[in-house]
């Protein structure tokens, strides 16, 4: 069970690292209307808030070792 709880939460962590990525994507486009693959501090919001995450959600589910 800890297998899968891992590979789902790590899969959603994953997907919501690419969902703030084209969030950055479609608010860089609407805003200038140019699109622009310069977008590196969304990339690294959205980085580090999956890095944030993965430290929360094993202590939220009780599944913190140590």
């Amino acid at each position: 069970m800890g297998f899968f709880l891992e590979t789902l939460l790590g899969g959603l962590m994953t997907g919501m690292l690419y969902a703030l990525v084209a969030l950055g994507f479609v608010l860089i486009f609407k805003a200038s209307g140019v699109f622009n693959f310069a977008q590196g501090a969304m990339v690294l919001f959205a980085a580090l808030a999956m890095a944030r995450f993965s430290e929360w959600i094993p202590r939220w589910l009780g599944m913190e070792q140590g």
